[in-house]
This record gives C-alpha cells, sequence and structure tokens, in this order.
C-alpha cells in the first residue's frame, strides 16, 4: 500500500515520490513539470493505467509517467491523497518529458470520497484511452418532433413535443437508438458528436417489446470517419461500465462511469415485457436513453430507463438482447417480437401442494441430467395457441423449459450463482420454432413441444404505432379497452385508480377467439339525447341483446338499425341506455359540431 500526494510545492511532491518503494523514478524531480495554466480539467492516469478524478480549478501542472507516455495533470494549490496498490515498475523515466505529454480534454464524471486534508481520492481502472476517442465519435445525438395520440379523446392527438435522445453506429450503416426515443416521431435528425450539420434519419424497424430501434442516413456524407462499435458479453456483476450519451444538461457529450450491480429479468417500462437487463449505478438521464454502455471499447448494453425511486439505479439492456433484435431483423426481414408462452402460472413454494401435485414421489432417476422435481403449476392457457388440451392445460406442472431446470419459485439458472425469471428460457427463441417443456401430467412425466408464437391478450400489454379507434353513436363515445387508455385516463398508477372492472380483463389476460376485444363506455357528450345519464368507463356487453365480441362488431350493428328502432345498450352490472334511434340521426352532425369532433368514427375502424 503506498500513499501518493500531490501538492504545489516542487520539493514536496519530491519527498512524497522518494517515500513510494514501488516508484521507479530515478529522479523524481525529473518527472515533475511546474508551469502555469487557468484550464480547468479533472480525469488523469497514473503510471499502471489507474485513473485520477478531480474537478478542481488549474493553477499548476504535475506529470507522472504513463506507460512510456505522459498526461500533464492540472491542480490548483491544496494537497489531497489517494491510498491504492499502485505499481509503477512499468513505468520509464524520460529526461525529455515534455515530447512525450499529452492533453487530455474530456470530462469523466467520479465519485470522491471527502475526507482528509482535501478528501481521499478514487483510484479506478483505466477506461479512457486513446482508442476510446474513436468510439466516442460514433456516438448519435437523436432530434426528435413527435405528436403523441390521445387514447382519452381518440379523435385528437397531443400537442407536438421535442425530444433529445443518444444513439450509436454499427455495421452496415446502422444506428441503434430505444424505440421510445423514437415513437410517434414525426421528424428525426441526427448528429455527429464533432459537427454541427444535422442529417435526416429515416427509421427502419422499431421493436417495441424490446425498446429498441434501428435508423439510417440517407445522406453519404454522414458516414465519413465514422467507426462501426462492436458488441461485447453480457457484463458480470461489478464490471466497470461507463455510459456515454446527450442527457439534459449541455449539449456535448457526457459520460458517467459505474459498475454493474444486478443482472436480471426485469419488466421494460415502455412496453411491460420482461426481458434480461442490467443494473447500474451509473447515472441514467433523460437524453442518455439509446446511448451506448461501454466495457474495453465495446457495446456491452444501451441504456434506456432509471427508477424514479431511487438514486443511482439506472438500466441497461444488454448486448445480448440488442443482438437478437438485429438477427430478428435479419432472419425474418422484419421484426418479430419477442417470444412469450401464453400462458399463467402459480408458484409452488408450498410444500403441500408439491405433495398434492405428486412432485415428491418424483425421483432423479426418473428425471433427465439437471432437471430436479420443482416447478410451476399453469393456471390459464391461451386457448388459441392450444387448442388440443393435450399440449398444455391447466393443472399442469412445468419442470423445464427448453433444457432450462425451472424452479419452485418460477426461476431458471443464467450464470454461476444468479437465477433469473424463466422468461430468460425463450431469450433465444423465435416464432415459429418449436419449444420443448418437461411436465408432470396426472402424477404422471411427459415431454411436450409447443410451436411459439404471439399471445392473443384481451387487453393487450402495448399497441405502439396504432392509432386509437373510437366509434361514436349519439353522444355515446366507445373505445376498447386498451393499456394505453388507462394510463392516459387515470395515469401510470391505473392500477391503484381504475375501477376494478377495467383491471379484471387485464388478468383473464386471454380472449376467446382472435378478434375478441373488450368496449367501453368513456364518456358520454352532453346533449338533449343524453341527459340524465351520466355513466363513464363502464364495460358494454350488449347492444339489443346482441352479444358484443369487438368495436367493429358494434359498428355494423348499429349501423344497421333503421331510424325508427330505439337502441339498447347493456352494460356492466346491468345499467342500460336507451336512445332514440331517429333522433340520434337527426342530432348526429350538430353533436360533433359543438364539441368539436370531424368524425363518428376513426379512420382505422
Amino acid at each position: 500500500m503506498m500513499n501518493v500526494g500531490f501538492h504545489r510545492n516542487k520539493r514536496y511532491i519530491s519527498k512524497l515520490i522518494n517515500q513510494t518503494s514501488k516508484c521507479s523514478f530515478r529522479k523524481p524531480q525529473d518527472s515533475i513539470e511546474c508551469s502555469h495554466s487557468c484550464t480547468i480539467r479533472n480525469t488523469y492516469m497514473l503510471s499502471d493505467g489507474c485513473i485520477l478524478n478531480r474537478n478542481i480549478g488549474v493553477r499548476s501542472n504535475y506529470v507522472i509517467p504513463v506507460n512510456g507516455s505522459f498526461r500533464r495533470m492540472k491542480y490548483d494549490s491544496f494537497r489531497f491523497y489517494s491510498s491504492s496498490n499502485i505499481d509503477y515498475s512499468n513505468a520509464e523515466s524520460s529526461s525529455n518529458i515534455a515530447a512525450n505529454v499529452v492533453d487530455d480534454h474530456i470530462s469523466i464524471n467520479s465519485e470522491i470520497n471527502n475526507g482528509g486534508l482535501g478528501g481521499s481520492l478514487r483510484v479506478e481502472p483505466a477506461f479512457y484511452t486513446p482508442s476510446l476517442k474513436e468510439v466516442f465519435n460514433s456516438i448519435i445525438k437523436i432530434y426528435c418532433d413527435s405528436t403523441d395520440p390521445n387514447y382519452a379523446q381518440p379523435w385528437q392527438m397531443r400537442r407536438q413535443i421535442k425530444s433529445i435522445g443518444s444513439g450509436f453506429v454499427i455495421e452496415n450503416r446502422l444506428i441503434v437508438t430505444n424505440a421510445h426515443c423514437v415513437s410517434w416521431q414525426n421528424r428525426c435528425l441526427v448528429r455527429k458528436p464533432n459537427s454541427t450539420a444535422k442529417y435526416p434519419g429515416r427509421i427502419i424497424e422499431i421493436g417495441h417489446d424490446c425498446d429498441l430501434a434501428i435508423l439510417t442516413v440517407d445522406d453519404e456524407s454522414f458516414w465519413e470517419d465514422l467507426r462501426p462499435l462492436k458488441f461485447g458479453k453480457v457484463p458480470n456483476l461489478h464490471d466497470g461500465v461507463i455510459v456515454v450519451g446527450y442527457p439534459t444538461g449541455g449539449d456535448n457529450l457526457c459520460i458517467t462511469s459505474g459498475v454493474v450491480s444486478r443482472v436480471d429479468v426485469t419488466t421494460y417500462v415502455h412496453s411491460q415485457h420482461r426481458l434480461l437487463c442490467a443494473q447500474i449505478d451509473a447515472a441514467i438521464n433523460p437524453g442518455n436513453s439509446g446511448g451506448p454502455a461501454l466495457k474495453d471499447g465495446k457495446v456491452i448494453g444501451v441504456a434506456f430507463q432509471a427508477n424514479e425511486e431511487a438514486q443511482n439505479i439506472g438500466y441497461i439492456i444488454p448486448s445480448c438482447i440488442v443482438e437478437q433484435f438485429l438477427l430478428h431483423i435479419q432472419r425474418f426481414k422484419k421484426y418479430t417480437n419477442f417470444v412469450t408462452i401464453g400462458m399463467t402460472y402459480q408458484l409452488l413454494e408450498n410444500p403441500t401442494i408439491k405433495t398434492f401435485l405428486g412432485l415428491n414421489k418424483i425421483t432423479c432417476k426418473e428425471l433427465p441430467d439437471g432437471i430436479s422435481p420443482t416447478g410451476i403449476m399453469i393456471c390459464q392457457t391461451d386457448k388459441l395457441l392450444y387448442e388440443n388440451p393435450q399440449i398444455l392445460k391447466h393443472g399442469d406442472v412445468v419442470l423445464s423449459i427448453n433444457g432450462y431446470d425451472v424452479a419452485d419459485d418460477g426461476t431458471v439458472h443464467f450464470r454461476d450463482s444468479e437465477r433469473v425469471h424463466l422468461a430468460y428460457a425463450l431469450t433465444y427463441k423465435f416464432i415459429g420454432e418449436e419449444c420443448q417443456m418437461l411436465i408432470l401430467r396426472d402424477g404422471k412425466l411427459k415431454e411436450i413441444s409447443i410451436t411459439l408464437s404471439n399471445p392473443h391478450c384481451l387487453v393487450p400489454l402495448h399497441q405502439w404505432d396504432v392509432m386509437p379507434r373510437y366509434y361514436i353513436y349519439g353522444g355515446l363515445v366507445f373505445v376498447p379497452l386498451t393499456m394505453e387508455y388507462l394510463k392516459d385516463e387515470f395515469g401510470k398508477k391505473f392500477y391503484e385508480r381504475a375501477p376494478s372492472s377495467l383491471l379484471n380483463p387485464i388478468n383473464d389476460c386471454f380472449g376467446s377467439t382472435k378478434d375478441e376485444e373488450v368496449v367501453i363506455l368513456s364518456q358520454i357528450l352532453a346533449s338533449e339525447l343524453t341527459v340524465g345519464y351520466d355513466f363513464r368507463n363502464i364495460i358494454l356487453e350488449s347492444v339489443n341483446d346482441i352479444k358484443i365480441t369487438n368495436l367493429k362488431h358494434m359498428q355494423k350493428l348499429l349501423e344497421d338499425y333503421t331510424s325508427e328502432d330505439f337502441v339498447k345498450f347493456t352494460f356492466e352490472k346491468g345499467v342500460i341506455v336507451v336512445l332514440d334511434g331517429k333522433k340520434v340521426q337527426q342530432n348526429a352532425s350538430s353533436i360533433l359540431q359543438q364539441h368539436a369532433i370531424t368524425s363518428h368514427v376513426s379512420l382505422n375502424l
């Protein structure tokens, strides 16, 4: 262990270096250069390639050898120390110091632990090297003008907003960024870090479930001097990582550093899908989204979200998910979504239910290598995917998925001592491929194979890039129940604010037919026809006692009725609304005009 001190006094520095047993400097005074400067920089390297970080005003320059070259260190009149195992054996002494001095002018954030005379200076493994300068040149700033639809008022759009995102260049002249950075965009411009010119970006493909998108630029001049970045492996715990992007607070490239603190399957906020994710303690702020997380100059992830309720918790999409997203596009010429199994399940951590299901009677000899008598019990299945109940049904116990041993808590082995959610077992599968499962049914082991496909959810998790649909009849506004509607109507915490009747279809999960959806009465526009009707956000069950399948079905029924008919709408809990068809026809245009609505039906219905 050695102490390294810096002080403006040249003799004092010589004394400190002379006391260092591992220092190979023959003449300490020759390895120090004093001059005057008023620049401010904060990151410098010691001889073993370690980095010293400190934000300080500068008056004096000191130089320490770094593997045969030197970094000029600029500090004010103060004293501070660092204790670390620093080996100077590879440092070369030189009488011509100034010839090898390199100026660095990039700011890298780092933590400073206050204490001692001037605070404890943190020494960490080097991550800024000359080769990284080329990497930083490939980090792109994305300017997006977007207009989101209003699902609560589906006949109008929200106000146009401007946003900033980040991206990075990969092979084949492509730019990777986040899907939420370019969703509902009207115009997308991109800019290189060393340029003032903005180029129109063209979106090639968006994967909303994995929150990724790829862009390109048609202007040939944009790609000059741009180096495609390479992907690295999924980071290990405590791996050092730097996040590069354009967060709020400035216009230039910003770099933050941290370590990987967790790798787990997490819900992606943009889509509510569960996919592999890495948690880091580097700051991720608005504008960082889409920027790369780097280790050894390679992309190990893409910054995409942060925990708003905690400090220093950011998340990156690991490189394996990004590469799988690109492989989807390469194989199918379009993005086809990460697959899921159309089922809900129950954990089997209670020993009594395991005994009841017969798991205690299974011996290891009956099971394949690496599979244990543990698993999950299936509660619901998508009947559209598994029409044959012999494939997958309620009460089946799933012991393994694609060779992954499923534990009683619904996790599978990831690596070393890490376990993650069982969704990871499907990460590398494509739609149309077979999924092998080992199940226990009626006390007997059985191997089954299911063809993977996107399940039909009664309330879709997301409908990005799909304009909202609506139909207005006599001032009654009908819309399909979607997650976007719930968020627009009740806010992000709609699970706490929405009526339980609107949340139940989410829990029911799967529809009985491919085109089944939940239709709700969103609101009632005020008019003479609707006096006394004060209902909103209730589920429509039937029109004139005919059960409604979806919004299109309701539209067809209403347009087939003559103007002489009374129209009865039956809602949940027996609530009914009756309108006079003749008066509806007479007042339809005036109701729309009164509420500044151009059409009684959406264009995409």
